[in-house]
């Protein structure tokens, strides 16, 4: 199964392994953005991938490392309307989750409610909510099935007649969102709805597509540039979780968690 890392290259054996990776992409790591729990320190490949160090001061004032965060910096650039931003269980202070809408239009939010992990958080805790940012946006995919066109989409998922339901071949679920509201993911007995989470289904048409190398692991990963419903977005996958032949023009369905930062005032460096 697809992890975060593995989505981006990364594949470790070993616990060690990961470990001594991470600590030298650490020490590479060469552009911090400042925040209000310490700072991001940015490891960034030729590529595009990117690590995210959560970096604060210990009691005796030594740098540390209190977590990590994946991304990809693509060519997205969504326009959304963010109503709110807040951290869930288990977020550390750097991390936590922003919703918004996509294709905001002055008279409603937008046109469909997203929920994104943002690599930034912490540097964006004294904004003001709601408000218009441009963000870049990247799903990091879990599953992902390629087919050559919307036809050959339609026709793996039955007949237009049937009764069952299809996804359209350009389409955005925010199921994670959407699972915390209805409490569909809560234990049983759990006393409060589970925090929503960054998980997606969509569908759309590829526009460009990569396989890169990994620099540091020399393992691959596949990007790709999708035309999806109303925003274009960023997918990055590891090759084993891609079924079908990913051709420019052709549609894929995929899976995924969507990770993002702010475009606008970030104070990040392009990459």
């Amino acid at each position: 199964m697809a992890s975060n890392l593995s989505t981006i290259g990364f594949v470790f054996s070993e616990a060690e392994i990961f470990r001594d990776v991470m600590m030298k992409c650490a020490n590479q790591s060469t552009v911090q953005l400042a925040c209000s729990a310490g700072s991001y320190g940015i490891w960034r490949s030729r590529t595009g991938a990117e690590i995210w160090f959560h970096l604060g001061k210990s009691d005796d004032g030594t740098t540390e490392i209190f977590g990590l965060t994946p991304f990809f910096e693509g060519q997205s650039d969504v326009l959304l309307n963010i109503t709110s931003a807040a951290a869930r269980d288990g977020d550390n202070d750097f991390e936590g989750a922003m919703q918004g809408w996509v294709s905001p239009d002055g008279a409603t939010d937008g046109s469909y409610p997203i929920l994104f992990d943002a690599v930034d958080f912490a540097a964006h805790d004294s904004a003001e909510w709601p408000a218009q940012r441009r963000v870049r946006l990247t799903a990091f995919a879990r599953e992902l099935e390629a087919f050559a066109s919307d036809a050959a989409y339609y026709a793996a998922r039955g007949n237009a007649g049937d009764d069952v339901p299809q996804l359209a071949a350009h389409a955005y679920i925010p199921v994670g969102l959407f699972a915390a509201e209805d409490g569909s993911e809560a234990p049983t007995g759990a006393a409060d709805a589970p925090s929503p989470q960054s998980s997606a289904v969509l569908t759309g048409k590829v526009v460009e597509h990569r396989t890169f190398t990994n620099e540091i692991s020399g393992h691959d990963f596949v990007w790709l540039l999708v035309e999806s419903l109303e925003a274009t977005f960023d997918i990055v996958a590891d090759p084993a979780i891609i079924t079908g032949d990913i051709v420019e023009g052709g549609t894929i369905e995929a899976a995924v968690v969507m990770f993002g930062r702010l475009l606008d005032e970030d104070g990040v460096a392009a990459a």
